[in-house]
């Protein structure tokens, strides 16, 4: 019987096991699977009348080229809700396959880079339908543009195996356009965790840290590879760009979409055990309002 507090030490088979799963899961790739997402129901919701509508709408057939006049479009209007009750019975009423509006929106005494508007709030909480949401806000519109929307750009610190953010993003771009894939670590975290690893002795925390860091970029970069490679396998002719590194979130997302023409950013809204909004979305949503965001 062993003393209390006594470890034995490892065997060197227990070793051997443990190198050899550590090489396995090295090997292990999570491989893209290409699937075609059609919004077949489109709700454009706006606090204007419905010339208002009309001419969004006109602007969204021509931002979405995949979609055009193949999708059902219909209207949610100002005089259609007078709450958050309202419209959300509207739309579980209409159940569309997309949800297209503003921020801040029927809100216009908000100052639109503090908050996303109470409505948005909680569509994003409580619907499962992917909201796009408008550059600027309903109080402050910036144009959505005369053209199809040509360059997307995923936005998550998970991208490995997300099929679904990918392929909802490829189904929004034109298809002479370009797909941004991007995963950045947070590298704040990481330094607090490198400052955890130095204190364990047992630990040689240069060779942890490179070790990790390698790690942490590998994986989003063999998914990235491999939709490179999906996407040309299903005859999708996008030019693909991935973007895999270290950097704060908010600030380093904010310099790229500064530096490419990007017109919509792709980004996941809810983890499996919250309703709240994801932080990085909404962080994201509240800051870059000059560029369209889908959220999912």
């Amino acid at each position: 019987m062993n003393e209390p507090g006594y470890h034995p030490s490892p065997s060197r088979s227990d070793e051997a096991i443990d190198e050899f799963e550590s090489i396995f899961k090295r090997a292990e790739r999570t491989p893209y699977r290409f699937a075609d997402i059609p919004f077949k129901s489109i709700a454009v919701v706006t606090d204007g009348d419905q010339s208002a509508a009309d001419a969004l709408t006109a602007n969204l057939k021509r931002f979405l080229p995949h979609t055009g006049d193949s999708a059902e479009w219909q209207s949610v209007t100002g005089d259609e809700f007078h709450n958050v009750n309202d419209l959300l019975r509207v739309m579980n009423e209409r159940r569309p396959d997309l949800i297209v509006t503003s921020r801040c929106l029927a809100e216009s005494s908000l100052v639109p880079q503090h908050t996303l508007g109470v409505y948005v709030d909680v569509m994003t909480q409580t619907l499962s339908t992917p909201l796009l949401l408008l550059p600027g806000s309903a109080p402050q519109p910036h144009p959505l543009g005369d053209t199809a929307c040509r360059g997307v750009m995923v936005v998550t610190d998970n991208l490995a195996g997300d099929d679904r953010l990918v392929n909802h993003a490829v189904s929004c771009c034109d298809p002479r356009g370009t797909l941004w894939l991007c995963h950045i670590e947070d590298d704040l975290l990481f330094r607090r965790y490198l400052d955890a690893i130095r204190r364990i002795p047992q630990i040689n925390t240069e060779q942890a840290q490179e070790l990790i860091a390698e790690q942490l970029v590998a994986i989003p970069t063999h998914y990235a590879e491999s939709c490179i490679q999906g996407l040309k396998e299903a005859g999708v002719e996008l030019t693909v760009e991935q973007i895999v590194e270290f950097g704060h979130r908010v600030a380093r997302y904010r310099d790229l979409v500064s530096r490419y023409a990007v017109d919509l950013l792709v980004t996941n809204t809810k983890d499996k055990d919250q309703l709240a909004m994801h932080g990085i979305a909404y962080a994201l949503s509240v800051e870059l309002t000059e560029v369209a965001q889908l959220l999912l």
